[in-house]
């Protein structure tokens, strides 16, 4: 402390006590050692000589953060602003003060002040959107952003601010344009050129994303985030090998990062390699217990080897990834095992028509359970197949899923929380056929119209729903099916829409006969399949239906098949008789097909010779 020099100050006050600069001198040397008591009150003994001293109004403020006397320090910066309420900065301060007291409103409306009487203030924009994104007062936000950008258009991180706000907003083409912008100022700005592929990924651009990802990690390789998220773009185009290496990379880069072990494990399934991916989806789990994704994956991998006891109850990881309507009340699901009695349950439908027809099974032993009233909730296109199974039951009641209010329920039961509901494992599959029925009046149609067989007959049915994801996987372009429609059989197709590819190939296959207009209902397309000796599809609705109906079916799998045929090679546990052809691992379906041709020329030759 420089004690000359307070001497000397007390000198000059006792000589003239009215020296209140002596007193503002004093104070700031007794911050100076920390004394911040005695320059508080020697700042009191100045504003009182003079108490429109804007100066020692500031002063007072600024020491009154520092040993955080929020509340007072407002006041002290209130008093500042009505001696000069044209000072930006009083206002600037103030709203620190109130950001510490938790009033974050009214900092927002001070910082908003600084910004009107100085736009050059760059913090006070940062700070008031900080706090306007924390209030979550997002349109508020873009507005001053907005401001930010055009007081200050070379500002690079105005410009990204803005376009991940507006993307947030889901606004996807402002936000491409601000981070085309922030870009434009700054070429190597590596996070908005990957906050854009990020934009151009969820606008379903992959190709243009994925360049965007390649600049990100050009300009920054050594963050692990990109390598990820250009990774899960290779996988969308199908690049596996490329994606599996971007995740080796962002681990390499962060060796806790369970999403990229996550996402490393979902690559390596989908290009064949289910054993290294179940290891790393294990992993993911041990370095994030709760991650949903990586449960989800890997319960599949467990349904597909089936383990059964780990893997239906992970499987209920499928609500927090799989979009969906909202469930019900959790409250409310039935856990099985539990009794029934004069309650009313509902069973509701999930997923695609071919989960609904395979787990549909289940309705019966729930009944079992006695309840009052058990309601069946299945999509429109199955409500008629499955009133009639069940019309005349007085408990069963089957309601079209249609988003209308559903009715009164005490309990209710997904679909595919059954399995786990009843405790399903390999062994314990409910798996007696048929469990589906159609009354003769949906089958004379067809047998009128086909008459007598007059040789071997087959369904068949070659694609499913173009939007289903893993069309690309299981479904057979039909030109690919000609080695066996030029085989002596009665061909039917079972399908009730074609590509437009189909139209073209179906005029080179005049002897596969076309039903599609007499099929607007699965109850039309049941009684076609009852005419057939038997079925050849892919992994549809259609394979199902069959199965369930007791139709013999040969099921045309790729190597990459729904968990729910397991892994067995030939057979199915939940459709016994089901014959299965599946793809070995780098492998085409034209030598799928070549063995199909060979099972019904073995077909034929024992027809032959029992004749």
């Amino acid at each position: 402390m420089n004690n000359e020099a307070i001497a000397k100050l007390l000198k000059q006050i006792a000589a003239d006590p009215q020296r209140w600069e002596a007193y503002q001198k004093l104070a700031g040397l007794m911050l100076q050692s920390d004394e911040f008591h005695a320059a508080e009150q020697y700042l009191l003994q100045a504003i009182s000589l003079q108490p429109k001293g804007l100066q020692l109004r500031l002063q007072l403020a600024n020491l009154q953060m520092r040993t955080q006397q929020f509340s007072a320090a407002h006041e002290s910066y209130k008093v500042a602003i009505k001696l000069d309420a044209r000072q930006a900065q009083s206002y600037y301060l103030d709203a620190r003060a109130l950001k510490n007291l938790g009033r974050a409103q009214e900092a927002i409306l001070r910082l908003r002040t600084v910004t009107k009487l100085d736009p050059q203030h760059i913090q006070a924009f940062t700070e008031c959107v900080d706090l306007m994104l924390q209030v979550q007062q997002f349109e508020q936000a873009i507005a001053v952003l907005k401001q930010a950008v055009s007081a200050h258009p070379e500002h690079v991180h105005f410009h990204y601010r803005l376009g991940v706000l507006h993307q947030q907003l889901h606004a996807s083409t402002e936000a491409l344009a601000c981070m085309d912008a922030a870009i434009n100022i700054q070429p190597d700005f590596a996070e908005a050129h990957h906050q854009r592929a990020l934009i151009l990924q969820l606008q379903g651009q992959p190709e243009r994303a994925l360049r965007a990802f390649h600049h990100a990690i050009a300009h920054q390789p050594n963050l692990p985030v990109p390598y990820n998220n250009r990774g899960v773009v290779l996988c969308q185009l199908g690049k596996y090998p490329e994606a599996i290496a971007d995740f080796r990379q962002a681990l390499q880069l962060n060796p806790g990062y369970a999403s990229a072990y996550c996402n490393l494990g979902l690559a390596l399934y989908e290009n064949g390699d289910t054993d290294e991916a179940y290891q790393y989806l294990e992993t993911a789990l041990k370095h994030a217990p709760s991650h949903t994704q990586a449960r989800y994956v890997l319960s599949m991998l467990k349904l597909a080897r089936g383990e059964y006891e780990d893997g239906w109850p992970m499987y209920e990881a499928r609500w927090q990834v799989i979009p969906a309507t909202a469930l019900p009340d959790r409250q409310l699901l039935w856990p099985g095992n539990t009794s029934l009695v004069g309650k009313t349950i509902l069973i509701l439908a999930e997923q695609t028509l071919s989960d609904t027809l395979q787990f549909c099974r289940y309705v019966e032993l729930v009944k079992a359970f006695k309840p009052n009233q058990l309601i069946v909730a299945v999509p429109d296109a199955l409500y008629n197949l499955f009133n009639e199974l069940w019309g005349h039951d007085v408990v069963i009641q089957v309601i079209r899923q249609d988003g209308r209010a559903l009715p009164h329920f005490d309990l209710y039961c997904p679909m595919l929380s059954l399995p786990l509901a009843f405790n399903t494992v390999v062994t314990t599959i409910p798996a007696v056929l048929p469990y589906l029925h159609i009354a003769g009046r949906h089958q004379q149609p067809w047998q009128q119209l086909l008459g007598p067989a007059r040789r071997l007959r087959i369904g068949v049915n070659w694609c499913g729903d173009a939007s289903n994801k893993y069309d690309r996987l299981r479904s057979i372009p039909l030109h690919l099916m000609a080695p066996l429609l030029k085989m002596e059989v009665e061909w039917h197709s079972l399908q009730k829409e074609f590509r437009r590819e189909d139209h073209i190939m179906l005029k080179r296959f005049p002897m596969l006969e076309c039903h599609h207009p007499l099929l607007p209902d699965f109850t039309d397309t049941a009684g076609l399949i009852m005419q057939m000796d038997f079925i050849i599809s892919v992994d549809t609705a259609v394979a199902h239906l069959a199965a369930a109906l007791g139709k013999q079916v040969w099921l045309l799998l790729p190597a990459q098949a729904h968990f729910r045929w397991l892994q067995q090679p030939e057979t199915c546990t939940w459709y016994p008789g089901m014959r299965l052809f599946r793809q070995a691992p780098g492998t085409s379906w034209e030598t799928l097909i070549d063995q199909v041709h060979q099972a019904i020329t073995d077909v034929l030759s024992q027809s032959y010779r029992s004749e």
